[in-house]
């Protein structure tokens, strides 16, 4: 029984878990990249949602990318990439 629950949590941990980096055909996009390298490889985001805090300031944008089978949510903060997710449908 133990193991079942161990093994069930380690699941949802890697299910959740974020990438440093992504790849778009050929080339890859990392952590510290700013928006314009991100925009030179992956192209023009089909998506972008203004992040804010619980007081409605502004923190940053995260831009979606739509792929074949998933989804790629780039997160900038101080124009940098700060995170890097990808869902898979």
């Amino acid at each position: 029984m133990n193991r079942i629950v161990w093994s069930l949590m380690l699941c949802l941990v890697v299910s959740t878990a974020t990438a440093s980096s992504a790849r778009f055909g050929d080339r890859l996009i990392n952590s510290g990249d700013t928006a314009g390298k991100v925009s030179q490889v992956a192209g023009k985001p089909d998506r972008v949602v203004q992040l804010e805090n619980r007081y409605g300031a502004n923190t940053g944008e995260r831009w979606e990318y739509y792929q074949p089978r998933k989804t790629i949510h780039v997160i900038f903060e101080d124009g940098k990439v700060t995170d890097i997710r990808e869902m898979f449908n």
